[in-house]
């Protein structure tokens, strides 16, 4: 998967964040999909900066900036889950699928920009 794929699958779950907010227009599920979105979006451009950083500050910033949107995703995601298990709506649970699957691929890639950068001390 490149990265464009990957930018591809994000965009595809903002969408899907924005149809969560119209399941509820009343602005009950607003707030929650304004911070995925905006997290979503930073998290693949902390990726892009992962990918091009040259030094060991520019690699841990982008580290920590990358970590702190996926934390805002994951407690979105798991808020929306506990709150679907009483009655559950397949969108939400479809959802959620989908976002903590794009959470696995991102966290995969950056575990493999991380070897590829970091010497193993071997």
């Amino acid at each position: 998967m490149t990265v464009a794929d990957l930018h591809q699958l994000n965009v595809k779950f903002q969408k899907g964040a924005v149809q969560l907010s119209e399941l509820i227009p009343s602005g009950g599920l607003t707030h929650a999909t304004s911070v995925i979105i905006r997290s979503s979006q930073f998290l693949h451009s902390y990726l892009e900066k992962l990918i091009q950083a040259e030094t060991e500050t520019q690699l841990g910033d982008a580290v920590e900036r990358v970590e702190d949107n996926m934390d805002e995703i994951i407690f979105i995601l798991d808020q929306l889950d506990i709150a679907n298990k009483k009655e559950p709506i397949s969108i939400i649970e479809d959802f959620l699928k989908e976002g903590y699957d794009l959470l696995s691929i991102y966290s995969a890639c950056i575990n493999q920009v991380m070897n590829e950068k970091i010497p193993s001390e071997e």
